[in-house]
């Protein structure tokens, strides 16, 4: 009877255990790597998208101030008049007025006190410039030299990621 017991072949209860043991230890310890790996990954995700939110919102505010004729800055938001477009030639005639456009942080309908959203009003018009913008900070130097100071936002995984971008515009039509 004793040689029946010592001759059989396989594991013992103890040997599986063990080895169930180990197995769940370097699954557990894989995990918490991937998981890892993930939450940096999302930071930098956060990171490029605020980014990007910042520089777009900052290029269509360029594009457009850039065309001013003078500019200053009212209870923080900016407001920049133009000269005249003559429809007819595509030229701007600086020696008549023609549209003042105001910028500025608001909700999602342009008319809240706080948000996250760059706004350009134009005549009681509201056009949504861009999305995700924590905050901007107008500077105007002797009405022809605009700094703007935005900072952008994303969250991503429980991280918020903002960016900041800065860049000083010289009126054209001053």
């Amino acid at each position: 009877m004793r040689n029946l017991l010592k001759s059989r072949k396989g594991m013992t209860l103890i040997e599986v255990v063990v080895v169930t043991v180990l197995l769940s230890v370097v699954l557990v310890a894989t995990i918490s790597i991937q998981v890892g790996m993930l939450n940096v990954w999302q930071k930098g995700a956060s990171g490029t998208n605020a980014n990007s939110y910042a520089a777009i919102a900052m290029r269509e505010m360029v594009l457009e101030i850039e065309e001013g004729r003078s500019a200053s800055v009212s209870n923080g938001n900016l407001v920049v008049s133009f000269p005249h477009l003559d429809t007819s030639s595509g030229d701007y005639v600086r020696t008549q007025p023609g549209i003042t456009a105001t910028y500025y942080i608001s909700g999602e309908a342009g008319t809240e006190s706080t948000g996250q959203n760059l706004w350009k009003s134009v005549d009681g018009t509201r056009t949504l410039l861009a999305k995700n913008v924590e905050s901007v900070v107008f500077t105007v130097v002797s009405g022809k030299l605009v700094r703007i100071t935005l900072t952008g936002t994303d969250q991503e995984g429980g991280a918020i990621s903002p960016k900041m971008v800065q860049m000083s515009v010289k009126l054209r039509n001053s």
